[in-house]
């Protein structure tokens, strides 16, 4: 069976925002240009910015929109604004002006939002669709980090990227995902990891999700099935590269997202293989629904079980590719 890279280690769970908080930290320690935009929700890094740099704190209160059209006019005069907050509100509510007011002109915002089908507050907060919903807006990078030492070190590129940036993390309320990058991790934008080798077929997927694949490792072995897993942390660009070569040396593929399929990572990869080596393919995500209201407890996770996003439902994903594939 293959072996996990060398850059993987697996530990308990942490909630990857603490990574968030580091990396916005490390940079802003350096760069004093490293600015937050706050609508009423906190930010990334604001203890540290209260107490070290309160006056790099622009708090626009429940005016998203106008919150992304102040982080404009401070990108405009050279500042790198960090715009906080849930994506239903610093997305949803502000599409038009971050189209307008920031990527029209490529200015060098940074946007840090959370969604996920598991979140705080329902089907109104439990936003699955941020992904979808910007990936077709031109001029701006998608990325979502896997565990806290991804985290860390993904909002830190962002930070020092030039150009808007959309770190998509997700929900509070969300299970946490395991530790899972050693700090030696190379993290680099646009570049998809390969965190397991394997020969029977590939499972692609981002943020938490990485999670619950890795999980489903200890299934499929036990039945002799040798799964490969990409981290896939830059949605757009993707590594076409990387889906390519996985396509090529295993012959099945299956994506998994904790977001809407339509128009995310299970269709962007679907667009690379069918362009260039059509594959046999399984998408798991959120298929063309709002999320909802669900409780985690220690005996179950209903939204995972509604949603079929937990370990044995990504096995049965993997059984289902590798019966296409012996079709072919």
């Amino acid at each position: 069976m293959g072996d996990f890279s060398k850059y993987v280690s697996i530990g308990d769970p942490v909630d990857s925002r603490t990574g968030l908080d580091k990396g916005v930290i490390a940079v802003a320690e350096k760069n004093d240009r490293v600015v937050l935009v706050t609508a009423d929700l906190g930010a990334q890094g604001l203890g540290w910015f209260l107490k070290n740099a309160p006056e790099r704190i622009v708090e626009c209160g429940i005016a998203e929109a106008n919150a992304a059209v102040v982080a404009a006019g401070l990108a405009a005069e050279g500042f790198i604004p960090v715009l906080s907050g849930f994506v239903m509100s610093t997305i949803a509510r502000a599409h038009n002006q971050i189209r307008q007011s920031i990527l029209v002109d490529r200015f060098n915002v940074k946007i840090i939002a959370r969604e996920g089908a598991w979140s705080e507050m329902g089907i109104s907060h439990n936003y699955v669709e941020g992904i979808s919903a910007t990936r077709g807006m031109p001029n701006l990078v998608i990325m979502t980090p896997a565990d806290v030492t991804e985290a860390e070190k993904l909002v830190a590129a962002a930070l020092e990227y030039v150009g808007p940036v959309f770190v998509r993390t997700e929900s509070g309320q969300s299970p946490p995902p395991l530790r899972i990058f050693t700090d030696e991790y190379p993290f680099s934008i646009g570049k998809a990891v390969t965190v397991k080798e394997g020969r029977d077929v590939t499972i692609i997927t981002m943020g938490y999700m990485l999670t619950e694949a890795i999980r489903s490792v200890e299934i499929l072995e036990k039945e002799g099935i040798d799964v490969r897993i990409i981290n896939m942390s830059t949605i757009k660009p993707l590594d076409e590269e990387a889906i390519i070569r996985a396509a090529e040396e295993t012959g099945a593929i299956v994506t998994a997202e904790n977001g809407v399929i339509i128009g995310s990572l299970g269709e962007g990869v679907a667009g690379v293989l069918a362009e260039n080596i059509p594959t046999p393919m399984v998408m798991v995500g959120v298929d063309d629904e709002f999320s909802q209201s669900g409780r985690i407890t220690k005996e179950r996770d209903e939204l995972k079980d509604h949603f079929k996003l937990g370990a044995a439902d990504l096995a049965s994903a993997v059984r289902k590719c590798i019966g296409k594939k012996a079709k072919k």
